[in-house]
């Protein structure tokens, strides 16, 4: 299975009334490395990590950063940025352009774990 797309919320375009985070479309993620979701890089982007597995372990998300990016370009060595999320917690997270791949414009977010869900909102 590959990578979901995850479309973007803007909360601008409901009449200024925002978004309910209780009550948001989140997309469910997929466990496994070639699974995940993905969206298009855009610096005003946000996105927001949710546990709702039931489990008593923290599951990890992982932005990995691609191959050939501006990063690796200049002789840096960037590791995947990673978040532990707590079972009933919703984590947000900046988007950084490091993990935008410089092939399709897409930024990917992995789990290694099942029950979780990720949001995309504009900022």
């Amino acid at each position: 299975m590959a990578a979901q797309t995850l479309s973007v919320t803007d909360p601008k375009a409901n009449d200024s009334a925002g978004i309910n985070l209780n009550s948001a479309s989140y997309t469910g993620i997929v466990s496994g490395a070639s699974n995940g979701v993905e969206y298009a890089w855009e610096g005003t982007i946000g996105v927001l990590l949710k546990n709702a597995s039931g489990s008593p372990r923290a599951f990890v998300f992982t932005v990995p950063v691609p191959a050939g990016s501006g990063l690796t370009a200049i002789g840096s060595a960037p590791t995947s940025k990673t978040y532990s999320v707590a079972d009933g917690v919703t984590q947000y997270v900046d988007n950084a352009e490091a993990f935008r791949d410089p092939t399709d414009g897409k930024v990917t977010i992995t789990v290694d774990g099942s029950g979780t869900s990720a949001l995309a909102i504009a900022q």
